[in-house]
């Protein structure tokens, strides 16, 4: 008996953000540099997103820590740092189970789909350091989709705009 195929047109999914529920988050270190990989509800196995830690030039790491808090996290402990509210954040792979991101599909060269490094709130939220309204969140998404095409353009993918003038027609001018 043969193998039956069928033709398949584009790789993986559409491009933009949507709305996710992390169903499983495991911490990993590859070559000493470490990161967390979250998997997320109605997506197969396959579909991840892997974020770095990344640190800033005064060595306080910023990208794992900015996916925590953009996750609405549970606050273990509310605290005063010499006069600055602080809050000690569940980091834990069990702590971000169920909790909700949203994140950004985009196409790699190759025409396949994969998930940015860069994540933003799904609903507004605030808690005592913390206060993520809608345009926040929409601050945060606009960062992340300018940094990914800036990454792509750098990876040879193709991005395809269109533009039209005021009072241009649609039609093709032949």
């Amino acid at each position: 008996m043969g193998i039956v195929v069928t033709k398949k047109e584009g790789g993986g999914y559409s491009e933009g953000w949507k709305t996710v529920v992390i169903s499983e988050a495991s911490k990993g270190d590859f070559n000493g540099s470490k990161y967390i990989d979250l998997h997320f509800e109605g997506f197969p196995e396959s579909v991840h997103c892997r974020i770095w830690e990344t640190r800033n030039k005064d060595g306080e790491e910023f990208s794992v820590s900015n996916m925590v808090r953009y996750s609405n996290p549970t606050v273990l402990e509310e605290m005063d740092k010499d006069g600055t509210a602080a809050a000690n954040l569940d980091d834990s792979p069990a702590g971000l189970k169920g909790k909700s991101l949203q994140v950004l599909f985009y196409k790699k060269a190759n025409g396949y789909s994969e998930i940015s490094k860069n994540v933003a709130p799904a609903a507004p939220f605030q808690n005592i350091v913390d206060n993520f309204d809608e345009n926040r969140i929409s601050r945060i998404k606009q960062s992340a989709e300018t940094y990914q095409a800036r990454r792509n353009e750098a990876n040879g993918v193709v991005t395809e705009t269109t533009e039209t003038t005021e009072g241009a027609s649609e039609e093709a001018p032949w």
